[in-house]
């Protein structure tokens, strides 16, 4: 169990980070404690659906894309994936697609 904890916590932090939002602004968005940002952050509370909905919603983001962050990734020792998701998530499908199309002739360069 705790470690959907931490996997939870980290996705809060990497979006509330990819916001550049501190935890107390989170928190003051989300109408809670700033300590209970904290502590689910660092996965020592089982924050409740409710809880999660009000992080969620002073986010700024949906709940499909809040989970589809948390799906495990091939590489966890990448650092740089996470918050990569995080942000990509929040530009518009053109924009997502531009990067997509940058990404593929990058690696595409790299190759020759």
């Amino acid at each position: 169990m705790n470690d959907i904890l931490n996997i939870v916590g980290n996705t809060v932090r990497q979006f509330r980070t990819a916001k550049n939002l501190s935890q107390e602004e989170l928190a003051l968005r989300a109408k809670v404690h700033p300590t209970h940002i904290g502590r689910v952050e660092r996965g020592s509370i089982n924050c409740t659906i409710e809880m999660l909905n009000k992080i969620i919603t002073a986010l700024g983001i949906s709940f499909e894309d809040f989970f589809k962050q948390i799906q495990p990734s091939t590489n966890t020792d990448n650092e740089v994936f996470p918050i990569l998701l995080a942000k990509l998530i929040q530009l518009e499908k053109e924009e997502q697609e531009c990067i997509l199309e940058f990404v593929t002739n990058y690696k595409l360069m790299k190759k020759e």
